[in-house]
């Protein structure tokens, strides 16, 4: 009875002890900054205070659109919510 068993769950966990050995295994790359020189090369001129100040606006620009977009679909949410009665 033992073997049959075996037989049966052996094709399983051998695929199981794999995806693990797999999943350990596994890494992630290090990320590394954006270097502004390589997209907009005539800000790479400036110096390094500039590049930080433009690179600041950048970031702050996009989290500002980011937040914009989210506070205007939070009418819409509200309106779903109110046409959709859950309860």
């Amino acid at each position: 009875m033992i073997a049959l068993i075996d037989t049966i769950f052996n094709p399983v966990l051998d695929w199981l002890i794999d995806i693990r050995l797999y999943l350990i295994k596994a890494s992630v790359p290090v990320s590394r900054p954006i270097n502004i020189s390589n997209y907009l090369g005539i800000f790479a001129h400036l110096g390094p205070y500039w590049i930080t100040f433009i690179s600041t606006a950048f970031v702050l620009g996009f989290t500002y659109v980011v937040i914009y977009i989210v506070m205007s679909a939070q009418g819409l949410y509200a309106k779903f919510k109110d046409s959709v009665k859950w309860w």
